[in-house]
């Protein structure tokens, strides 16, 4: 009879004891986030910043500096080539020469006609349109001051469409190329993301002077593809030019990966509720994390907050966090 109590006692303590293990090993158990491990499509990109512009914008100068004593067209008319524009008026010696200096001409419309009373001395000249297009920029008035060099008028002959003039350091010039995609966005179009082309590479480099100091840039040109009301030339903008494109890459995440004293890096794979140390092989780096050429397979799920777990420890995941294709 005491045989049976004490195999029932003992019987009684195994399962307390079964149960008791299994309350602290969940108990005890660490909760975290897990990735799962799919190919992914990742990008390699250049951003810069720039202005934008309408395409095939025409400047038109003045021959000299001048006083303008009559404007024919309004912002926003559409003119033909020849069309007259406005008249100027100059003093003879600077109708004969582009290069009159604009001390020559400091004063009013009045006082130029009284410095000039003779009007052999006052040559009337007419500007005219050497383009068909419209006329986007005006930036004279009737009897206003044109000072030499600087454009009296813009025309551009396609102005639903516009560009992105762009600045690119000289260290990272080399990885454009014609015809690479670009993303575009700005604080003048908040909402709204554009995509556009790499149209043209500046041949030539030019000094720039930028909040670090002066540097070196190329000037890149980038369309902009079906441009909506909200974005307007003159804006600012920054364009990502996404320079390549890699199909079927593993990504692990930056905080997934650790490194061991000697250098070694792994991850923690998750197997059936624990934690496996698993060494795994890293090359390129993007913006979502490491890529993974050595270790892991598809559809594998890496610990993406490993600190706290030990290889073999009892884990509790949370929901995953897939990385897939887009």
């Amino acid at each position: 009879m005491k045989k049976y109590v004490m195999l029932l006692s003992f019987t009684a303590m195994m399962v307390v004891g079964i149960l008791t293990w299994g309350v602290f090993s969940r108990n005890s158990a660490v909760p975290v986030s897990i990735v799962k491990v799919n190919p992914v499509t990742v990008e390699n990109s250049v951003t810069c910043s720039g202005r934008v512009e309408r395409v095939s914008m025409h400047n038109v100068y003045s021959p000299s500096a001048a006083f303008v004593s009559q404007v024919y067209v309004q912002l926003g008319d559409k003119v033909t080539q020849g069309q007259r524009l406005m008249d100027i008026q100059v003093p003879s010696s600077a109708s004969d020469s582009s290069s009159s200096s604009d001390s020559e001409l400091d004063g009013t419309y009045e006082s130029l006609l009284n410095q000039y009373s003779g009007q052999s001395q006052i040559t009337t000249r007419t500007i005219t349109s050497p383009y068909e297009g419209k006329i986007t920029s005006l930036s004279v008035v009737n009897q206003g001051y044109v000072q030499a060099g600087t454009p009296v008028a813009v025309i551009s002959d396609r102005s639903d469409m516009l560009q992105v003039r762009l600045s690119v350091n000289e260290s990272q010039i080399s990885d454009i190329k014609k015809g690479q995609k670009a993303i575009i966005t700005g604080v003048g179009f908040k909402n709204t993301a554009y995509t556009g082309t790499v149209k043209s590479i500046s041949t030539e480099a030019k000094q720039m002077v930028s909040t670090t100091g002066q540097e070196t840039v190329v000037e890149v040109i980038v369309s902009v593809e079906k441009p909506g009301s909200d974005i307007k030339p003159g804006y600012t903008a920054k364009a990502k030019i996404i320079t390549s494109e890699n199909p079927n890459v593993l990504i692990a995440p930056y905080n997934a990966v650790r490194a061991d004293k000697n250098g070694n890096e792994y991850v923690f794979k998750l197997k059936e509720k624990k934690a496996v140390k698993t060494p795994v092989v890293t090359d390129r780096e993007f913006d979502d994390g490491f890529e993974i050429t050595s270790g892991l397979s598809e559809n594998d799920e890496v610990i993406a907050n490993p600190d706290s777990v030990s290889n073999g420890a009892h884990v509790i995941p949370k929901e995953s966090s897939v990385s897939s294709d887009d």
